[in-house]
Order: structure tokens, then sequence, then C-alpha cells
């Protein structure tokens, strides 16, 4: 069994529509049945984010993007609920020693803690992961 951690934007281009890279779904291919998939709670943040300012900006409509929910149900992630003064103090050690943001920070703290291969297409993550040591998976 393998443990990975998605990050939303690499999930926005497995099921937005015209957001959808070929390469992401042969990526997201090799994740077996058994495997785990792990977010930190700031994914539902950022996807509803992302979900608001697609119909904000007229791409699709409110019962478009209540279907999309139904494509990450099937996801099955496991949210992780890590948070308080420690957490948000590994954070920002993150953040100092690669140059992320918190939200970035988070994907990366996960992957690690879980010891999980991180799926993204953020280019600073990727290189932030790489740097850490930690399991990266992008077309980048």
């Amino acid at each position: 069994m393998m443990n990975y951690v998605f990050d939303v934007s690499f999930v926005g281009a497995l099921i937005i529509p015209d957001e959808i890279e070929p390469h992401s779904q042969k990526m997201y291919a090799r994740v077996k049945n058994e495997d785990e998939r792990h977010v930190p709670l700031l994914f539902w943040y950022e996807i509803s984010n992302i979900f608001n300012n697609l119909i904000l900006r007229k791409r699709y409509t409110y019962n478009e993007i209540i279907d999309f929910f139904s494509y990450l149900d099937a996801f099955c992630f496991l949210t992780d609920f890590e948070s308080g003064i420690i957490y948000s103090r590994k954070l920002l050690q993150l953040c100092n020693d690669y140059g992320l943001s918190a939200y970035d920070a988070a994907y990366l703290e996960l992957a690690d803690r879980k010891k999980a291969v991180l799926f993204t297409f953020d280019s600073n993550l990727k290189i932030a992961t790489e740097k850490k040591g930690v399991n990266v998976l992008s077309s980048l």
C-alpha cells in the first residue's frame, strides 16, 4: 500500500473539464484501490474557492459545479485535521526553509509526515518537495 497526497492544482487538472490535463490522468492511473489518498483540511477550502471563482467568472453554472463534487467523492480522500501551535510552527519553518506559502507548506508537511508521494502541478511546491527529499509526481 502506498500513501499519496494531492494538492488542489493536480485535482483541478483531473476534474475541471476545461482544465483537464491528459498526463494527469496517466499519472493518477498509478494509484491503486488499496492506496491511501490524503489531503489537508485546507484542500477543501481551496477547492471550494476554485469552484466559486469558476461560477463568478461564468465558466460554469452552480449546478455544473455541484456535479464536480461527485468526482471528488470518488477519490475517497482522507482529510488530515492536523492543527494548532506546533503544526503552525512546522508550517512556518517549511515556509522559511523553502520559500513556500503556508498553503503549499501544508501539502509538503502532510506528504513528509505520511511518507507519501505528493501529486502537484505547482512549480514552487515541486521544487521545495524535491529539496526536502519527499517524493513528488509532477509533469513540470
